[in-house]
């Protein structure tokens, strides 16, 4: 157990912190009505505070036991105090007026009111009521009093709580809070790495309405699925259904689901419905010639439960806002060889085929939409995504631009720059089991992507570090805006060895990045391209906070000011 001290400390310092918010909240609120553009605010605001309302209450019940390991919660716990403590920073100005608006609150009700009405209730009926029309006319005195006070009170509010004031610390309270679920997220690897069959753990996680809240059971959920398949309990299978889509080589198409709908009186007839929908394919290899019908049946069934499980982790990712799009289920075409994933267009957006970030880049047009702050908010999104499902075991294998789609806005059709989506998952895979689809294929475009060991030695078994690999490729595009076919063309190299474009990527990074993206941002993609990281990638409990530290925080564009 971490020191008493110090538990005790965080659990006044996040109740100090929590008051002083719930005031804020209030404050917002009551002007919500009066000025429709902080109703936004207002919404914001208060979703931040009920995260930290929720981890108050959780962390409390632990008695600040977080991965229940006395020197990993001591590392979290200080981070979590260091947090709680920026926080009660950021809300320091409000602080003493929360105070004094506490102490006077009480008295408001009476001291607002003349002493003959505040007094009224405690005097004799027969010898001190007023008559009627007197009554009438000092309450109406009374009202005008307090409203009075009330507009003195809001305009002293209003000096503290201007629209551009509210937005910054609103921001400030989702980056904390964004830090906080982060760490809970570690611990929660921590803890489920260590007891990954316990059900009855997930369980108690699921009834508890704080850790709901922080949505930690959907952690536990994800780790499941990949420990205990055989406990996915739906078919994700679409019946009676086919997927018509364009032949192109995009990781996203967009097609029609086309479902039968059976009518139950014989007389009628059978209606297609059609369906806009997102559709990614991904193809398996042919049952191996000479073999029987019996072991014909066990590879497919093979085939369909690893395929079930890789629909059971999207559709929990994409109900969950991880960073997928909203997934709907699989056809399987046989004929083909293959597996149509289906998706939702999500909500908001145009039913029209996503851009890749790769399109975007080699886009004249497209480019000129991305800032710079856009490019830092993307590569950190990337960064945050990958680091959740490697948190849990999952590996992506294949990553690259490609994989990276952005929606248009149904109202305006511009890009949505601020939400990207993971896509192409035809190879994700446990961290510790075979993979969906055929082995990756060498050709020119994944070799520019593939780490050079994977290039080397076809055989050797996917880990998070080679994503890592893949992830600073793409790092390195978005920070030049160049893609890694351009940086080859530039460089006009013809590489006879996969060490040799590393290099070149290297090479560049150093030469270039730190001008355009800062020497954190450098660091972090150099960190990736030379696997810096791989003798940590095998510890778990170590390698989370590694991560977050040298490469997370790395390319967040608030590091580009240090």
């Amino acid at each position: 157990m971490a020191e008493l001290a110090l538990v005790i400390n965080i659990i006044d310092s996040v109740k100090l912190t929590y008051k002083v918010a719930h005031f804020i909240h209030e404050t917002i609120q009551s002007a919500r009505n009066e000025d429709a553009e902080h109703q936004e605010i207002a919404e914001n605001f208060g979703r931040e505070l009920v995260f930290l309302s929720s981890f108050r209450s959780f962390f409390e019940k632990g008695r600040g036991a977080i991965a229940y390991d006395q020197a990993l919660d001591e590392i979290w716990l200080s981070q979590i105090q260091q947090v709680i403590s920026r926080l009660k920073q950021d809300f320091s100005e409000y602080e003493d007026y929360a105070t004094k608006n506490a102490s006077t609150s009480l008295q408001n009700s009476t001291s607002s009111l003349p002493l003959s009405i505040s007094s009224t209730n405690s005097r004799s009926s027969s010898t001190s009521r007023l008559d009627a029309s007197e009554e009438e006319k000092l309450l109406s005195v009374a009202q005008r009093l307090k409203e009075g006070q009330r507009n003195v009170l809001r305009r002293t509010k209003w000096a503290l709580f201007d629209r551009q004031r509210l937005q910054s610390i609103v921001k400030r309270f989702q980056e904390r809070n964004e830090t906080l679920g982060r760490i809970l997220q570690f611990a929660m690897a921590f803890i489920l790495q260590q007891t990954a069959q316990n059900s009855q753990g997930l369980k108690s996680l699921q009834q508890d309405k704080d850790a709901v809240a922080l949505g930690l059971p959907v952690w536990a959920e994800i780790r499941q699925i990949k420990d205990q398949p055989e406990r996915i309990d739906k078919d994700f299978r679409i019946a009676n259904s086919i997927v018509d889509t364009t032949e192109d080589a995009s990781a996203v198409r967009l097609g029609n689901l086309c479902t039968t709908i059976t009518k139950e009186n014989m007389l009628g007839k059978d209606k297609i419905r059609k369906e806009s929908v997102l559709v990614e394919y991904k193809t398996y290899p042919p049952a191996p010639e000479g073999i029987s019908a019996a072991e014909r049946q066990i590879q497919d069934e093979r085939i369909n439960a690893r395929v079930n499980q890789l629909a059971g982790l999207l559709s929990k990712a994409g109900s969950n806002d991880l960073g997928t799009l909203p997934f709907r289920g699989f056809v399987k075409e046989a004929d083909r060889l293959r597996y149509a994933f289906v998706f939702d267009i999500p909500d908001g957006t145009r039913a029209a085929k996503p851009n890749s970030l790769h399109e975007m880049i080699e886009s004249p047009t497209l480019s000129q939409l991305c800032t710079l702050s856009d490019r830092f908010n993307l590569a950190s999104h990337l960064v945050k995504t990958m680091g959740t499902f490697h948190m849990f075991e999952w590996v992506l294998k294949g990553f690259q631009s490609s994989s990276v789609v952005f929606c248009s806005n149904e109202h305006t059709a511009k890009l949505q720059l601020q939400k990207p989506y993971l896509a192409g998952f035809e190879y994700i895979r446990p961290a510790s089991g075979s993979t969906v689809g055929q082995p990756l294929s060498m050709g020119e475009k994944t070799t520019l992507y593939c780490h050079p060991d994977v290039q080397s030695e076809p055989n050797i078994e996917f880990g998070k570090i080679h994503d890592l690999y893949s992830l600073g490729v793409v790092l390195l595009e978005i920070g030049l805006w160049v893609t890694a076919r351009g940086i080859l063309q530039q460089a006009r190299l013809r590489p006879s060895k996969p060490i040799e474009l590393r290099d070149e990527y290297i090479r560049k990074a150093n030469g270039k990045l730190p001008l355009r993206m800062g020497k954190s941002y450098t660091e972090a993609v150099v960190a990736c391209l030379e696997s810096r990281h791989k003798y940590q990638a095998i510890k778990p409990d170590i390698f989370l906070n590694v991560f977050d530290e040298e490469i997370a925080q790395k390319v967040s564009l608030k590091r580009l000011f240090r």
